[in-house]
């Protein structure tokens, strides 16, 4: 709920939700633990919003029930409207309006436009929203339903000869391979919004592994309606549903555990990477997917409890590699040999630190190649099948969460596809330096190695064919070393 961390807001979409039950409402409801829930217009269906409105013990606000609806939470004010004429200064019959001081507006009226001929792309409201930010002098985020949360854009507009920032951020569902991802989204009073998805079938018995649209009703019809009553089964049970084998009772029921419990189960007596030795762990900050620059690197060592990172606060496309050369000129300086450990690493930090390495420091190539050890504890856990994790996705802030390790407000005010693209803008136009709160973007960085450091741990601790207890958070996850669980 909302303190450090700001107000936490839900968007929901109906259609997302169109196969849920209302076990899985329930449970998704108090997953996310939303301030306020914002269900968009588009395909808005009253049964489901009744079902979500029963369930949250947070406001449920959608446009049908009022033309402009504001709420303030822990001294942010969000108003939520139904059209952009409000936010061009209309009011209400009754007379409500915008108040001055609101610091994020939600109306999804607000959307891209394409022209069909040119392939200009405009802004629907930007003088709306130009004026009424010149107006009240102060900047508001606008956020919009009718976009996914993965847009992200600062728009540019002049009214009466001034310059005006309007920041447009998307809050629906993203839609990818497979269920769509419901977006929460975290709103602080600085304007700093963090992004947290979740596929929309991570809820109720289909968060567990094996069980899909089929399985999910058979287990319900058996009494078996949520994850602890899977939990508190015997696998000899569980094979009495229809469908369920030997080998699929085992997974479900093991999954159950993890998720009901908060524990990792290690499923083989495979050692875990790198335990013989005392590992480094490392995360890097790119530009995307298919970075052109890393211009933030973060290393935790366990053994003496200490986090260093490399950061480029000038990041140009002239010199991308300064970050990579810096941080494999100390690694070398202060480490014959190491091991490093990485979550994905395979497929994207150890990738794109070598190639950087050997583009940008190439005399440090052979010391990379000869010296350094790359694991992977995603491709050790998740896809060699060695370990079951309890969190609702494989994302390693989401596992560590579930482990009981959350991030402090700092860490939780950005998300990595922010960052991104907040990078991205920054090299093609240098004066939007001011877009990124620097200690912010270190500050999650140093959460996400420490995350990972907990999370194996946590692997490295369980036995195999049994639990390991949920670790209770510390409540300052930059704080915290791996001695200290």
């Amino acid at each position: 709920m909302a303190g450090d961390l700001g107000v936490r807001l839900l968007a929901l979409r109906c259609d997302a939700l169109v196969d849920a039950t209302t076990t899985a409402i329930e449970d998704l409801v108090d997953h996310f633990d939303a301030d306020l829930i914002y269900i968009v217009e588009e395909k808005l269906d009253m049964r489901t919003v009744s079902t979500v409105e029963r369930t949250a013990s947070c406001p449920v606000i959608h446009t049908r029930r009022s033309a402009v609806h504001t709420e303030t939470v822990d001294e942010i004010t969000v108003s939520i409207v139904s059209s952009l004429d409000f936010i061009g200064g209309a009011s209400t019959a009754r007379g409500q309006g915008i108040p001055d001081d609101v610091d994020y507006i939600i109306c999804d009226e607000v959307q891209t436009s394409a022209d069909s001929v040119t392939m200009d792309v405009s802004l629907d409201g930007l003088e709306h929203l130009a004026r009424f930010q010149h107006r009240i002098d102060r900047e508001v985020t606008f956020l919009t339903g009718a976009m996914e949360a993965s847009y992200d854009f600062v728009w540019q507009a002049d009214v009466d000869g001034e310059g005006v920032r309007l920041p447009v951020r998307g809050i629906s569902p993203t839609r990818r391979q497979g269920a769509p991802e419901l977006a929460c989204i975290s709103l602080d009073s600085g304007g700093r919004i963090a992004v947290s998805t979740t596929p929309a079938d991570k809820f109720g018995l289909r968060a567990l592994s094996g069980v899909g649209k089929g399985t999910a009703p058979k287990l319900a019809r058996n009494g078996y309606e949520t994850r602890d009553d899977v939990a508190a089964a015997t696998e000899r049970e569980l094979r009495e549903v229809h469908g369920i084998g030997e080998s699929k009772a085992q997974s479900i029921r093991q999954s159950a555990h993890a998720l009901s419990e908060g524990c990792v189960i290690r499923l083989t007596d495979e050692a875990v990477p790198a335990a013989e030795y005392s590992p480094l762990f490392i995360d890097i900050e790119t530009d995307g997917l298919n970075p052109s620059i890393i211009w933030l690197i973060g290393v935790y060592d366990p053994e003496t409890d200490e986090y260093v990172d490399f950061i480029d606060t000038e990041p140009s496309r002239d010199n991308p590699g300064k970050a990579t050369r810096e941080f494999v000129t100390w690694l070398a300086s202060e480490y014959d040999r190491t091991s490093l450990i990485a979550w994905n690493g395979h497929n994207f930090d150890f990738k794109h630190l070598s190639r950087f390495i050997r583009g940008y420091a190439p005399e440090y190539a052979d010391y990379w190649s000869d010296s350094v050890f790359e694991y992977d504890l995603f491709d050790w856990a998740v896809r060699k099948d060695n370990a079951i994790l309890p969190g609702r996705t494989n994302r390693v802030e989401d596992v560590a969460e579930a482990l009981g390790h959350g991030r402090d407000s700092a860490a939780a005010a950005v998300d990595g596809r922010s960052l991104a693209k907040t990078i991205q803008r920054l090299l093609v136009s240098p004066e939007r330096a001011r877009d990124v709160d620097w200690d912010t973007a270190r500050a999650y960085c140093e959460a996400d190695v420490r995350e990972l450091a907990a999370v194996y741990e946590s692997i490295a601790e369980a036995t195999p064919g049994h639990k390991r207890a949920n670790v209770p958070a510390d409540g300052n996850t930059t704080q915290t070393g791996l001695m200290d669980f």
